[in-house]
């Protein structure tokens, strides 16, 4: 999964960067999808994240159409090995400002959300269902993006009880550009 949506977001990045641009006196067109400015910051134990591109993707497993949000760096033609996911057990197709989902306390539970942070290739942090921490709000839904807002606690991905808070994570936010 991860090496799709690393593909999607290169080639999304690339295409904006190397379009052309030129300065003239006609006002400048609608942003097309690929040219949306997506980002997604968070608190991360008091440290400051911040990553530059942010996507939105369907995803269907076992029946259920979830919404994940996926960051990363781009910088100098290069995904940063960090990524951070905020992933809602909802259809995209009907998400609405103000909507706001806690954190999952079963696996695949609908109107639940989980968080998950990769800091490098091979260290996975989540939310864990032993001990659910984390909301996830919709604040906006537009033809081209969907931003929101989170926090929660992370775990080590084998502590499935929750016992032990490696992550917490504050004013966290995002805009995405939706997966057409």
């Amino acid at each position: 999964m991860k090496t799709l949506s690393y593909f999607l977001m290169v080639a999304t990045f690339a295409s904006v960067t190397f379009s052309s641009c030129k300065k003239d006196s006609t006002p400048a067109p609608t942003p097309t999808p690929a040219e949306v400015a997506t980002s997604m910051k968070l608190t991360s134990n008091g440290t400051a994240l911040s990553f530059n591109q942010c996507q939105q993707f369907t995803v269907s497993a076992n029946g259920l159409v979830q919404t994940e949000f996926i960051a990363k760096n781009f910088t100098n033609g290069k995904l940063s090995d960090d990524e951070f996911e905020v992933d809602i057990i909802h259809d995209p197709a009907t998400l609405k400002a103000g909507q706001t989902y806690p954190a999952a306390s079963s696996y695949a539970q609908k109107e639940t959300a989980d968080i998950t942070y990769y800091p490098n290739d091979t260290d996975i942090f989540t939310t864990q269902i032993g001990n659910p921490q984390a909301t996830v709000t919709i604040t906006e839904v537009t033809a081209t993006t969907i931003s929101g807002t989170f926090s929660g606690k992370l775990f080590a991905w084998d502590d499935t009880a929750g016992n032990t808070v490696v992550y917490t994570i504050t004013n966290g936010s995002f805009t995405a550009k939706i997966d057409k």
